[in-house]
């Protein structure tokens, strides 16, 4: 596809600042070289299915206009540079035009290294003044109030919203303008407070250890969003802590482990109303670049499973074991009370949350927001690629 073949500094893909000064072909790949000496060589199929004519290309919708089996394998008649751009004509007749700062873009370094996540690692109360707290009127009226939020989640993994007014309606705003309501088995927008005779332990006034929610989803949620918009009573603390810092951990003292859980699929299954959920999936997930990219566990939500051997059934409990000692961890824990007006936000895919027993009525209104729709918030203030 794309070989990158000299490194040149400080490369920012959306500037519009690349010249092409010269043009090599050696067989099937064509080399560029740009204005400041540095070089991207790029295959031939490439360089077809990236034909930016109004033909193979439409402008109005910034889609391609002809199916992968529709593009002819062809060869390169002629490469050359014309008016600092690349023209290629091709066997088919079909001419090709490349603008520098377009294909710059696809220098391999640059642009793996903008699709990478950037996680800042905290523990306990470290993130106290660091994560962002907006006021509700400046999230949602202005772009510097949106984007603190989000870059805040995209960093820490956790952000607050105050000055909400208690109630479910309020709420729902600052849950759209978050990316939008996720409907599940619960609905979209939900309220949780104590039920007698529910079976689900949210809605009891017993503490809750760290966890993520939907677990046995095969995607968990993307977001959740904790109101407190009342609370007549004591305890009922909100418990976060950073999965990822706890999978850091894991790979650091127990090598092992953690890549025990990176690939054993380890099941959960949840069943409320009617509904009977199960799934499958490693507690840690990586991505193609290796970095951890979903943290997901919850120790009641864990199936009984059957094993391919007693070493495997060994290997599973002091894995989860030892990850779940740096996830209870008291130093790794951040306490603090919610209270009516203040709205938290947190990564389900990498914040663990949990509370204390609390007694009285406590009443949690929110939702959760899917990953996608929250992900397309922040490419929108251009925060992440």
């Amino acid at each position: 596809m794309l070989v990158r073949k000299a490194i040149r500094d400080n490369i920012c893909s959306n500037q519009a600042v690349d010249r092409i000064k010269g043009v090599n072909r050696n067989g099937t790949a064509v080399k560029v070289i740009f204005d400041d000496g540095y070089d991207l060589t790029f295959e031939s199929c490439w360089l077809r299915d990236h034909c930016r004519c109004h033909v193979c290309y439409d402008t109005r919708t910034n889609l391609r206009t002809a199916h992968i089996l529709d593009i002819p394998e062809v060869d390169i008649v002629e490469a050359v540079c014309k008016d600092r751009k690349l023209i290629i004509k091709w066997s088919d007749s079909h001419v090709s035009s490349y603008n520098g700062d377009f294909l710059s873009e696809f220098n391999y370094d640059t642009w793996s290294k903008s699709r990478r996540s950037a996680p800042k690692l905290w523990r306990g109360d470290d993130i106290l003044n660091k994560v962002a707290k907006v006021p509700v009127k400046k999230f949602l009226n202005t772009t510097d109030g949106a984007s603190a939020v989000f870059q805040s989640i995209l960093d820490y993994g956790v952000a607050f919203i105050e000055d909400v007014e208690p109630s479910l309606a309020a709420t729902e705003v600052v849950c759209k303008a978050l990316g939008g309501v996720q409907h599940t088995l619960f609905g979209g927008m939900w309220e949780i407070s104590p039920e007698p005779g529910n079976n689900d332990t949210a809605y009891m006034s017993v503490g809750l250890p760290q966890h993520t929610d939907l677990s046995s989803f095969t995607e968990p949620a993307g977001l959740q969003v904790f109101h407190c918009i009342r609370h007549d009573g004591s305890g009922g603390e909100s418990v976060i802590s950073d999965g990822f810092y706890a999978a850091m951990k894991l790979k650091e003292e127990n090598p092992k482990d953690f890549a025990f859980l990176t690939t054993f699929k380890a099941e959960a299954d949840y069943q409320f109303d009617g509904h009977y959920f199960r799934h499958a999936a490693p507690m840690i997930e990586l991505d193609q670049y290796n970095d951890v990219r979903l943290v997901r566990f919850n120790t009641h939500d864990r199936s009984s499973m059957a094993f391919e051997s007693g070493e495997q059934c060994k290997n599973y409990y002091r894995a989860i074991r030892n990850f779940a000692k740096h996830i209870e961890n008291k130093e790794n824990l951040w306490t603090f009370k919610l209270k009516p007006g203040l709205i938290m936000v947190f990564d389900n895919f990498r914040a663990f949350h949990g509370r204390t027993q609390f007694t009285g009525m406590r009443v949690i209104v929110g939702s959760y927001v899917s990953r996608t729709d929250w992900l397309d918030k922040a490419r929108s203030f251009k925060l992440i690629q």
